[in-house]
């Protein structure tokens, strides 16, 4: 009895895991290639602080000529590389990243959705960060539209988790 137990759950669980990959939506016209991989084992603190050229009449308490970042990991972090090309009509799918990504369009155009279909458009030359929201890609464009893309990961999570179109993707051809 307890086998059939068993067995009944394994496949409960098997069904429900098809449900969720048969939801998920696909990618289309994409290439990438993964330029480079590197694993830093340890915690990352890192501050930078860069003065900027002072605004005439300001003080140096009240100038905000001055570019700040901060950057910190609580554990192993792996950081990935890759360069990818999305074809005319291409797109990635609805996914999210367990990551912080920092991209930059090297060539072409995309149109970046959020997981309330609001559009956020990239042309080259221009730059976006990425967290762990739900988003699909499209190159409506008539060329390839090339971009790379730095990938910040928690050692040993994926680059990429699949989505389910949202609600709003329908109305928009985006499912």
């Amino acid at each position: 009895m307890l086998s059939r137990t068993r067995v009944l759950f394994a496949a409960a669980v098997g069904l429900c895991l098809a449900v969720i990959v048969v939801r998920a939506t696909p990618t289309v016209g994409q290439i990438f290639s993964i330029l480079s991989t590197g694993n830093a084992n340890q915690e990352i603190t890192a501050h930078s602080r860069v003065p900027l050229p002072a605004t005439p009449g300001a003080t140096s308490d009240d100038d905000p000529n001055q570019w700040i970042a901060n950057f910190f990991t609580s554990g192993p972090t792996t950081f990935q590389v890759l360069d990818v090309t999305l074809s005319p009509s291409g797109h990635t799918g609805w996914h999210h990243h367990p990551a912080i990504l920092l991209s930059t369009m090297i060539s072409g155009s995309i149109e970046w959705y959020d997981a309330q279909c609001n559009k956020h458009v990239y042309n080259a030359g221009d730059s976006w960060t990425e967290n762990t929201s739900v988003h699909d890609v499209v190159n409506v464009g008539t060329t390839n539209a090339r971009f790379m893309i730095t990938y910040i990961i928690a050692k040993g999570q994926p680059r990429r988790i699949d989505e389910p179109a949202p609600a709003c993707a329908a109305a928009l051809g985006l499912d």
